[in-house]
């Protein structure tokens, strides 16, 4: 695409940008202004506009999305004074952001390469499973959050709520502690250490692609204990 084709893409989508600020700003309002966050999707933006590819399948809207997120969260994390509780927490919808982004790359070149568009039972399978997964993504994040020395007292408001989270931490630790030894370096640096992926994969040597599938195979790993607590 021509430089001036990537900069109409950029103003059509300003909405966009908006949009993604407007939904983190809840969150952080206490500690940074709605405009500095829209600067940030802003820059989050035009660095889609520059990456994006037409041919590999994905419309811009949904490529753009991911990389709107991705840019406010880690601009929150370089340039904000944001107390590392409210950074933690953010943590799980930034992973989740991750995880979602590269769903939808595979989705795209699935489609690309002549697999069938989901539909009807099909397609709400795949948004139950996302669901699950960005649980998943949460209640790890919890424990990353725990284990930085934070009281998640307030997130088990009753005693039954503490012990069944409890078991399943017990559970989850030990999944995490029985993953490939570069998944579980991957989460370790992504949940524990408030890395993004592109950061995770360089100190592991792997490309943000390969980062990203391994993050994704980690969670679905963490979903079927997750999942099975739910359900006994």
């Amino acid at each position: 695409m021509e430089s001036s084709e990537r900069a109409r893409l950029v103003e059509r989508h300003l909405d966009v940008a908006r949009r993604a600020a407007v939904m983190i700003y809840p969150r952080v309002r206490e500690h940074i202004e709605l405009d500095e966050l829209v600067a940030l999707a802003n820059a989050g933006l035009a660095e889609a506009a520059a990456r994006y590819e037409p041919d590999r399948g994905a419309a811009f809207t949904t490529f753009a999305w991911y990389r709107v997120h991705g840019s406010i969260l880690d601009g929150l994390r370089r340039s904000s004074n944001l107390p590392r509780r409210v950074w933690a927490k953010l943590v799980a919808l930034r992973a989740a952001n991750e995880y979602l982004e590269h769903r939808a790359d595979r989705d795209a070149g699935a489609v690309k390469a002549g697999a069938a568009a989901a539909t009807g039972v099909d397609a709400l399978a795949q948004v139950k499973s996302a669901l699950s997964a960005i649980r998943t993504m949460y209640v790890t994040s919890l424990e990353a959050l725990q284990d930085n020395g934070f009281d998640r007292s307030d997130d088990a408001p009753d005693a039954g709520t503490q012990l069944d989270r409890g078991r399943l931490a017990k559970k989850l630790r030990a999944a995490l502690d029985a993953l490939p030894a570069k998944e579980r370096e991957l989460m370790t640096k992504h949940y524990w250490e408030g890395k993004n992926l592109l950061e995770a994969g360089a100190e592991l040597g792997i490309s943000k692609s390969w980062a990203s599938r391994l993050h994704a195979q980690a969670v679905e790993r963490l979903r079927t204990i997750v999942d099975a607590e739910d359900s006994s």
